[in-house]
């Protein structure tokens, strides 16, 4: 009996569930004002709890970012829910300033596993703003949920990430005529030096 619960642990220990990350990366870490900003938008680790692959039929979070700093221009949505030409997604991006930023899609595909089996991660969406000020721009989610045929993923977590926004101070170069006087008077000094 011992050794049949100790079995027992070891098994509940190997299926412990493993939660999908969805993580936002941005392109670069800085940016100039007038630059476009692109926040990709990933998911991985897709298992249940006894370790097999999960899909993907809806997704929605509320995107949150710095509306000061940035001016949303368009949501691009990744291409592994929208598969079937007779039975489109329902994509959905509703966006107003000072309200929460909306985000989601659900499938009508019957055959979602043919294009995600295999996949450790793939894209959700792309957000594009143009960058209108300058700081420290922060991207989070919240309100997130995740679904594979009307069920929720077991766990899901979501990573941010942060770009400094804003048009680097540019340190001058010295001019070259800089450089030749302070050469003159470097070797000018040397010479009385020499001299005394």
């Amino acid at each position: 009996m011992k050794k049949l619960l100790i079995l027992l642990s070891f098994w509940c220990a190997a299926i412990t569930a493993n939660a999908s990350l969805i993580t936002i990366d941005v392109e670069d870490k800085n940016y100039g004002i007038n630059d476009t900003l692109t926040a990709n938008i990933y998911i991985s680790e897709l298992e249940d709890d006894f370790g097999f692959q999960t899909f993907v039929t809806e997704f929605t979070f509320d995107f949150i970012f710095a509306e000061g700093l940035l001016d949303f221009e368009q949501v691009t949505f990744g291409d592994k829910l929208d598969i079937d030409a007779f039975f489109p997604s329902d994509r959905v991006d509703s966006y107003t300033m000072g309200q929460p930023f909306t985000i989601s899609e659900t499938t009508y595909a019957f055959d979602i596993d043919t294009v995600q089996f295999g996949l450790s991660s793939f894209l959700l969406a792309s957000i594009d703003f143009t960058v209108v000020g300058s700081g420290l721009a922060e991207f989070s989610l919240a309100n997130v949920d995740v679904l594979d045929l009307g069920f929720s993923h077991d766990d899901i977590s979501s990573r941010g990430t942060s770009a400094q926004l804003g048009n680097q101070v540019a340190v001058p170069e010295p001019s070259t005529v800089a450089i030749l006087v302070l050469a003159l008077l470097m070797l000018i000094s040397m010479k009385r030096k020499a001299k005394h």
